[in-house]
């Protein structure tokens, strides 16, 4: 398996590649002022790679402590980009903290019939 890690302050991004899918771990805190200028060239570059090599990008909050109201924002552009060049991403998220849960569930209107986006609360 390869992986790959990016790290900004209390943030910290591991990619994982294997033959099913590039998942994306965040652990940490997103408490920058403007995440997307270090967030959104990962994540774009994550989402060419898994759509060039025909998988399934995940992003994995599950263990992310804390993000602030602008970090959603990068997660919002990857998923409407996905959406319109028939990527497919999946979002993971804790469902048994509240602040994701009421965060990321917001997120399920860009789920797509198809299963090409799909948004997953999961009792951690």
């Amino acid at each position: 398996m390869e992986t790959e890690r990016y790290d900004n302050d209390m943030l910290h991004i591991e990619i994982f590649k294997d033959e099913r899918s590039l998942t994306m771990h965040f652990t940490g805190k997103s408490i920058l002022r403007n995440p997307a200028e270090f967030v959104m060239p990962i994540v774009l570059n994550a989402l060419t790679e898994a759509k060039n090599r025909g998988q399934r990008l995940v992003l994995d909050f599950r263990d992310l402590l804390y993000m602030n109201s602008s970090t959603l924002t990068p997660v919002i552009k990857i998923l409407e980009k996905a959406r319109v060049s028939d990527g497919e991403v999946t979002v993971l998220y804790n469902k048994a903290m509240k602040w994701q849960d009421i965060s990321f569930s917001a997120l399920g209107i860009f789920q797509t019939n198809d299963h090409r986006i799909l948004i997953e609360g999961i009792e951690k």
